[in-house]
């Protein structure tokens, strides 16, 4: 295996995304409040909806057996939803054109997308719809965008540390396994549902 797919999947952990994206809205410039409220939103939506679909094959078996779809992949969701959005922030009155910029954050999250494919961590009905639900959050906290304001690259660094920091910190935690954790916890089965469950 390629150690280009290995290291473009470390880019969509979300013990580094969220902390990452917590920082940004919560600290970002006053003037972007309405896009910091709707980018909140919008990762609740897709992580909720995302953790949802594992957690309802995961416990209950439900997914789609014809797609091979085991619920949204989170690598997907999240960068999608939190890259483009993190790179209009930072280049926003600083560079032109931000939204081009943009678009650049949302290539890197398709090329993070793909890269669980040669991993064989997900199906491709699973990294597309990821990615598309993740867009929509990016869609849906752009068309909020402002002007007259830039991020402090202070508040930039800070997100970039603290985002490393939670990982570094917590080095042997998965959220897969907190997943599977919940799973379990929650239908009362000792083992979670898997691909070969599913009724060929």
């Amino acid at each position: 295996m390629h150690p280009l797919w290995a290291t473009l999947s470390q880019l969509g952990d979300s013990r580094w995304l969220l902390p990452l994206s917590l920082v940004l809205i919560l600290f970002g410039p006053k003037e972007s409040r309405a896009l910091r409220i709707r980018w909140a939103a919008g990762l609740a939506i897709a992580g909720g909806l995302t953790l949802a679909s594992k957690l309802a094959f995961l416990g209950w078996g439900i997914g789609w057996a014809r797609l091979d779809f085991t619920g949204f992949s989170g690598h997907a969701t999240m960068t999608a939803a939190v890259y483009p959005v993190a790179v209009y922030l930072a280049t926003s009155g600083r560079l032109p054109k931000p939204l081009l910029w943009a678009l650049l954050g949302s290539l890197l999250a398709a090329m993070v997308a793909y890269s669980r494919l040669p991993l064989n961590a997900h199906s491709p009905s699973e990294v597309v719809s990821g990615w598309l639900l993740g867009t929509a959050a990016t869609v849906f906290a752009l068309s909020a965008r402002a002007t007259g304001w830039t991020t402090p690259l202070p508040t930039l660094a800070a997100s970039v540390i603290v985002g490393l920091a939670v990982p570094m910190l917590m080095p042997t935690v998965r959220t897969h396994d907190v997943v599977i954790r919940l799973a379990t916890e929650l239908s009362g089965r000792d083992q979670v549902f898997n691909r070969h469950h599913f009724v060929r």
